[in-house]
């Protein structure tokens, strides 16, 4: 990518700090909460920006979605950071002195049995490298947090323990937003968010058109719409380029089909 100027959630020495970084990007800044991430491209105050989207281990990040679904931004770029979760101390603690941990909820998730057999007070932060730097500041030898070897280095933490997650093999997605496609020159999958008209058999129509112009589908998944009564939205990931004209036809053709439908990534 390009390498200018990106937004991420969070401080320094955060797990989209390091996908940042992993995309050759240096000139980083960083907001408190995942809607100024969205809120400051939708402005044009930034082109890109970072969100985590999915792990492997907790499943979908809810917030994004949301933020997806109601937002005018899009991803142009996918990615995985496989996720080495540490317990990091206060300079001078070791772990027996730990009774409180922090880190964000999906950081508590993937390490909940490790966290069980501490039987430690636990305490949700917006970020796992938010929760270092607050531990930095207080030096609370009796307080810990969950966060990445990253963040031990930044901020001069003790690393308690490492790899401390659930599962071995841990990942976490994360993409690329921007608030435009036209500059999208090629990409191999398009991902869409669909809201089917209330009709009989929408949805086998649906996947008949795909059938029809032989297009083969990644992934379908359907989720409950926010503040509605259990109304259902798809997305649905499928193979082809968003310059091609056939994939353009094709969006146009599902279109008939949904009440709404929004190319929400390509990549």
């Amino acid at each position: 990518m390009e390498n200018k100027k990106i937004l991420i959630q969070g401080v320094a020495g955060s797990y989209s700090h390091i996908f940042a970084k992993s995309l050759g990007y240096s000139d980083i800044d960083f907001v408190a909460t995942f809607e100024e991430v969205v809120q400051n491209i939708e402005k044009g105050n930034y082109k890109y920006g970072i969100l985590p989207i999915e792990n492997s281990t907790a499943g979908d990040v809810r917030e994004t979605y949301d933020l997806l679904d109601v937002s005018n931004v899009c991803y142009v770029a996918m990615g995985d950071i496989k996720i080495n979760h540490c317990l990091l101390g206060a300079k001078g603690s070791t772990i027996v002195d730990i009774t409180k941990v922090s880190s964000h909820p999906q950081a508590l998730m993937q390490c909940d049995k490790f966290l069980q057999k501490g039987k430690y007070q636990l305490f949700n932060e917006f970020n796992t490298a938010i929760a270092s730097k607050k531990l930095a500041e207080e030096g609370d030898i009796t307080h810990a947090v969950i966060a990445s070897r990253l963040a031990a280095e930044i901020y001069g933490l003790e690393i308690l323990k490492e790899n401390i997650q659930n599962v071995e093999n841990n990942y976490t997605k994360f993409i690329l937003l921007t608030k435009d496609l036209q500059e999208v020159k090629q990409n191999k999958i398009v991902s869409v968010a669909l809201e089917l008209k209330d009709k009989p058999n929408v949805l086998g129509e649906l996947l008949n058109i795909f059938s029809e112009y032989h297009i083969n589908l990644t992934r379908i998944q359907s989720r409950n719409i926010p503040n509605t009564c259990f109304k259902i939205r798809f997305y649905i990931d499928f193979e082809g380029s968003i310059n091609d004209e056939k994939i353009k036809q094709l969006l146009t053709k599902i279109s008939t089909k949904c009440l709404t439908c929004k190319v929400r990534g390509v990549y």
